[in-house]
């Protein structure tokens, strides 16, 4: 079995649709399962739709249409004019569908997460129904199935948890018994019945959940950039696609800022021991990266530069804080009651100040919840106010190969104070896979090319002198 997930560039139009198909063409598997995103841009202008019939702004109607067209382009351009018929009359259906929808939330003056991940849905929904239908029409026969059946989650619907347990049941028990399955992503359902999704990215999820529950013998997930590159080559031009990783490097890296792939994902490939390969669509020529358990070999210590932007970073701090027991879990759960994530943690040897670093949106929020679970230390100098500091970012710096390896951080850290980049805190993993240090976002692009060149350019030696 072989599972592939294609990501919305790859589904974007027609044009693009059809390099899918011609990857599949070439495939020799007998048994395949498509995952697919939402046509590029959709989930976006489907967010825009609902924040405009929630304003009462009625141009939320040219919105819709103009969604429409995209999709009836798609098929005029797939499929043989007599056999348009009936998927027109799907696809218009599922607008009518989602037109009430919006009328509802435009008359009722309501949005709840509900109703946001409904209206989500339905790219995904959309997609995943041409592209059955255009695999039939270029002689790829195929079942189409709707992943809500198949995956259940808890009701937080815009980044539903998923329950591994009866999420597997159901794949293995009830997907249809056909050489080629397609199913949309990112898409789920509560137990009571209720759509959720599983969160921005939630489609390379949904493949390696199908993946883990098949047991499948390769994920292949397909998007635009030949793998997962040393560094964002939108910072550094120097950036390559790395070769091969291992599940823990690939994790980090993607936790980090790596958009190729959607951090979750790893996670039922590990247990399940299936490899993972990221690959171009628009150059499957590429050999892209391979991501599994024991990676070859190699003598490149750092495997990757990462860099997270729009970050807050939140201290709290004093002399109350020392020697006293509960202050950083205090801290935590009060983050944590505001479902706000932590990307970053740090405290000092004294217990005198924790440092943390969580998505710049989020700050004041998190800041306000601390501010009122020590309200009374504060009031009574114990604590200091909570500091925020705003725009940071942070720089990871990822490797199997730093595990042991003195003078990692040493030359990471003298190279960035060598250039007068003020590192504002520093945490490694305890596996020592991974050094994160936080920088001023001005920094930030700068320092990710300096480490870049540092570990990954070579610098041809010059020629010794030798006497005549």
């Amino acid at each position: 079995m072989l599972v592939l997930k294609f990501g919305g560039t790859s589904v974007a139009n027609a044009g693009a649709i059809r390099q899918l198909i011609s990857i599949l063409q070439e495939k020799n598997n007998p048994k395949m399962l498509v995952v697919v995103s939402a046509m590029s841009k959709v989930t976006d202008l489907l967010i825009s739709l609902y924040q405009k019939a929630a304003d009462h702004d009625v141009t939320y109607l040219e919105l819709l249409s103009q969604l429409e067209g995209k999709h009836m382009e798609a098929i005029e351009d797939l499929v043989p004019m007599s056999q348009q018929i009936d998927i027109k009359g799907r696809i218009k259906m599922i607008f009518r569908e989602l037109e009430d929808v919006c009328r509802g939330i435009y008359l009722l003056d309501e949005l709840s997460d509900g109703t946001k991940a409904r209206v989500m849905a339905y790219g995904e929904r959309l997609s995943s129904a041409i592209v059955s239908v255009a695999f039939q029409h270029h002689g790829l026969p195929n079942a189409l199935v709707d992943s809500r059946d198949f995956i259940q989650t808890d009701s937080n619907f815009l980044n539903a948890k998923v329950n591994l347990k009866a999420t597997y049941a159901l794949m293995r028990e009830n997907l249809p018994q056909a050489n080629l399955i397609v199913a949309p992503g990112f898409i789920a359902r509560s137990v009571d019945g209720k759509t959720t999704v599983l969160g921005r990215g939630g489609s390379d999820y949904t493949a390696s959940l199908y993946a883990a529950a098949l047991n499948a013998d390769l994920l292949e997930i397909w998007s635009d950039v030949d793998g997962m590159y040393t560094t964002d080559p939108r910072k550094a031009a120097a950036a390559y696609s790395i070769k091969e990783l291992s599940y823990e490097e690939a994790m980090e890296l993607a936790y980090f800022g790596a958009k190729v792939l959607y951090p979750p994902t790893i996670a039922p490939l590990v247990a399940a021991k299936i490899p993972l390969v990221l690959k171009n669509t628009f150059n499957p020529a590429h050999k892209g990266t391979l991501i599994s358990a024991n990676p070859a070999p190699s003598q490149q210590n750092v495997k990757g530069i990462s860099c997270i932007d729009h970050i807050a970073v939140l201290t709290i701090s004093g002399s109350g804080m020392v020697g006293v027991p509960g202050v950083a879990m205090r801290m935590f759960k009060a983050v944590a009651l505001e479902c706000i994530n932590v990307y970053f943690i740090t405290q000092s040897s004294s217990e005198q100040s924790i440092t943390i670093g969580l998505a710049e949106a989020e700050g004041e929020k998190a800041a306000q919840a601390i501010t009122e679970e020590f309200a009374g230390d504060i009031e009574q100098g114990q604590l200091n106010p909570v500091s925020v500091e705003t725009p940071m970012s942070i720089v990871a710096i990822v490797g199997n190969g730093m595990v042991q390896q003195p003078g990692i951080a040493g030359k990471a850290f003298s190279l960035l104070g060598d250039h007068h980049i003020n590192i504002r805190a520093i945490a490694q993993g305890a596996t020592e896979r991974i050094i994160s240090v936080v920088l001023n976002t001005n920094d930030a692009h700068r320092a990710v090319n300096l480490l870049h060149d540092r570990f990954f350019v070579t610098v041809p030696e010059k020629p010794t002198a030798t006497l005549a």
